[in-house]
């Protein structure tokens, strides 16, 4: 039988998708098309390749083996087609999504969409907040690309880039009573932490409260940054966050250094660009990575 390489495409955005009714609109073709395709792509397989649970398509192991080799497969056969004209950013045009650490999204995203918006207007961006779903998307769909935290498990086809380190400090109100950086005074006082959804392991300050054997708990854990803010300005409370943000801050919050006891171990955490191990020689992936890195330094 012959075999038609067209369909690969298509098994690859279902497998992104999950649902027929997406992949037809991603691919620019109708419902009942994208069916057709799949009838075609069973039987050249011999195999279900997918199987409906509810609203959507989970993918059989015989499909899961198939996606493990087929994204690089097609990369290179697409390579083919690209001319020796050059790439610019200029050019591309579609939908991607970007995904940063909440302590990064006002400080790095905000500019990199404004760069991104300047020089490629033709380009469609979601920008989201990093979140339990994240790695399971940039796992399934090249058209994701985050910037997390170090270490991160990840499988082979999710790939890194390192990116500059991202550095922290304490914030309190500006008329806090605190009178020095010393580790004993600090722990007189509730502690809040920014945490990012989806990540498993516990932040920095709760692993060496636990490795000192220290007496204190986290008072507050919050994702939303402005919730955090707010309550510190209202409060005798302290924050760890991104050194990042000091910009961000108002007249009412101001920065300290961490202890020493804790700027040992908890001042710099590693950063990188997470990307589709299909995107692993691609263009955009190189602007991308350099963008935030000039960002970031």
């Amino acid at each position: 039988m012959d075999k038609d390489y067209n369909l690969l495409r298509l098994l690859i955005v279902l497998f992104q998708t999950r649902q027929t009714v997406a992949a037809a609109r991603k691919l620019n073709i109708s419902q009942p098309t994208v069916s057709t395709m799949l009838r075609k792509l069973r039987h050249q397989f011999n195999d279900d390749l997918f199987v409906r649970n509810k609203n959507k398509l989970e993918p059989t192991p015989k499909c899961q083996q198939l996606m493990e080799r087929l994204p690089a497969l097609v990369e290179e056969m697409e390579a083919l087609y690209q001319d020796d004209k050059g790439w610019h950013i200029s050019q591309m045009k579609g939908d991607i999504t970007l995904v940063f650490p909440a302590t990064l999204m006002a400080p790095i995203a905000s500019k990199l969409i404004t760069a991104l918006c300047e020089h490629a207007p033709n380009l469609t961006i979601n920008c989201e907040p990093w979140n339990a779903g994240t790695l399971s998307m940039l796992e399934q769909d090249p058209s994701y690309w985050g910037v997390g935290y170090l270490p991160l498990e990840t499988n082979k086809n999710v790939m890194q880039k390192t990116l500059p380190d991202d550095k922290f400090v304490l914030v309190k109100r500006k008329d806090h009573p605190i009178q020095s950086e010393a580790l004993e005074e600090v722990l007189q006082y509730p502690l809040c932490l920014s945490i990012i959804p989806g990540y498993i392991e516990a932040s920095k300050v709760e692993m060496l409260i636990k490795k000192y054997k220290l007496d204190k708990s986290i008072s507050v854990r919050s994702a939303d940054l402005a919730l955090l803010f707010e309550f510190i300005k209202s409060s005798d409370a302290l924050g760890v966050v991104s050194k990042r943000v000091e910009g961000m801050l108002d007249s009412e919050i101001v920065t300290q250094a961490l202890p020493p006891e804790l700027k040992s171990d908890t001042f710099r955490r590693e950063t990188a660009l997470f990307f589709h191990a299909s995107n692993r020689h691609a263009d955009f992936t190189l602007w991308l990575h350099k963008e935030l890195a000039k960002l970031m330094s």
